[in-house]
C-alpha cells in the first residue's frame, strides 16, 4: 500500500493488527509520514506512547518515527523520541538533520551535525 501511495489503507490495516511487531510499526510510521497530516500526528503520538521501550534500541524503528513526527511538523516529538534512542545510527541523525531543514530549522540542523 505504501509504495503506492495508499498510505490511508496502509494505517486502516495497521489498525486491524492485535499485536505489531518492529516492521509493522516501522511500516505505519513510513505511511503516516506520508500523509504527514494532523490526524496522522495524533496517530503517532497515540502509537508511540504505547509501544516498548525495546523499540527505541531499533535504530529502523526510530528512524521512520523521527521522519514522521517531522513531516507532519511536530520537531518536539521528534527531539523527544531522538533522545530516547539508544542506538543513534548515522541514518537517525540524518532522519534528524532532514527534520530540522524541511521544518526551516537549518541552524539546528547544522548544530546537530557539529556534535
Amino acid at each position: 500500500f505504501i509504495i503506492n501511495n495508499s498510505s490511508k489503507q496502509a494505517i486502516d490495516l495497521f489498525n486491524e493488527i492485535k499485536d505489531p511487531n518492529e516492521i509493522i510499526i516501522t511500516l505505519f510510521f513510513n505511511a503516516c509520514a506520508q500523509l504527514g497530516t494532523g490526524k496522522e500526528l495524533i496517530l503517532l503520538k497515540s502509537i508511540s506512547s504505547k509501544i516498548s521501550n525495546s523499540f527505541y534500541s531499533d535504530p529502523y524503528v526510530v528512524t521512520s518515527l523521527i521522519d514522521a513526527f517531522m513531516k507532519c511538523g511536530d520537531v518536539t516529538s521528534a527531539e523527544a523520541s531522538f533522545d530516547r534512542s539508544t542506538k543513534k545510527t548515522t541514518p537517525v541523525y540524518g532522519a534528524m538533520m532532514k527534520g530540522f531543514i524541511i521544518n526551516n530549522l537549518s541552524q539546528q540542523a547544522i548544530d546537530l551535525f557539529n556534535e
